[in-house]
């Protein structure tokens, strides 16, 4: 009996033992465990820890790089945008170029209201030519008639002329030569040829157009009632020295029945221009 109860105690204590050893090694585990997972917490960083790290400096640095090359390309590009904005700087052009330039646009007779009225008048008093015409004694005799017929101007010098064909004494106007010689300068820029006819030489009935001492007498009759106004100035395509003048006919209460165009080109004299040509056409 004794013998037993001995290996019974035997047995308590060895297993009291083996579970002491078994706590104290669960102790040491644990204790190796805590020192285990300070280790880890104090440990370099993990070779993926590092290719973040890197791939992180990596990116900051191409961000930084990106950021370095889109302002230098931002710069270049603002750089050739303005190079190409900017206006090329061209010559100054010289006073008299620019003078030249601008006279190329305009005619070459500036007309002011007087020279436009002038024109007006010429329009009734002179038959329509061009310059290769031959002023012969016809064209004198029926300018200076439709010049003076009317007698408008203030100055105009009358007297009675008696007519025996007509039976009756004639109103006349009395012009100078020296005035008809002017006159024929100003309009023309020629000198008034021997024109002198005679009383004599007048056909019969014809109103009163003769030369006698020094002076043009000519009767006194109405012109057509045709009223000019002026239209419009342009350079003549086929001469840009000389000007095309344009005025529109009214007559009898109708407007625009037609045109009258005179070709002028500068001179210096009263007008500053004379006249090369006049052509009328009307409305059909």
């Amino acid at each position: 009996m004794l013998k037993k109860e001995i290996g019974t105690k035997g047995i308590f204590l060895l297993a009291s033992l083996i579970t002491t050893l078994s706590l104290s090694g669960c102790a040491n585990d644990l204790a190796e465990q805590e020192n285990a997972g300070t280790v880890i917490y104090e440990e370099e960083p993990s070779e993926n820890q590092e290719t973040e790290h890197s791939e992180y400096a990596g990116t900051n640095n191409t961000s930084n790089n990106a950021e370095t090359v889109t302002t230098a390309e931002n710069d270049t590009a603002d750089t050739v945008k303005s190079e190409t904005k900017a206006p090329v700087q061209s010559e100054p052009v010289s006073q008299p170029q620019a003078e030249t330039s601008q006279a190329q646009t305009e005619t070459s007779v500036t007309l002011t209201d007087k020279e436009k009225a002038f024109l007006a008048q010429i329009c009734n008093e002179l038959n329509d030519f061009n310059s290769g015409q031959a002023m012969d004694d016809k064209f004198w005799h029926d300018f200076l008639f439709n010049s003076y017929t009317g007698g408008t101007s203030e100055n105009a010098v009358t007297e009675q002329v008696y007519r025996e064909d007509l039976g009756f004494e004639e109103t006349v106007v009395k012009v100078s030569i020296q005035e008809a010689q002017e006159r024929v300068k100003l309009v023309f820029g020629i000198e008034l040829p021997d024109f002198k006819p005679s009383f004599e030489d007048m056909e019969k009935g014809q109103t009163s157009f003769f030369y006698k001492d020094g002076n043009y007498y000519i009767g006194v009759s109405d012109l057509p009632d045709y009223q000019y106004t002026f239209l419009e100035c342009a350079t003549d395509k086929e001469n840009a020295a000389n000007t095309i003048v344009k005025y529109t006919i009214d007559f009898m209460g109708e407007s625009n029945v037609g045109t009258v165009a005179f070709n002028i080109s500068p001179e210096n004299n009263e007008n500053g221009f004379i006249i090369r040509s006049k052509t009328t056409e009307f409305v059909k």
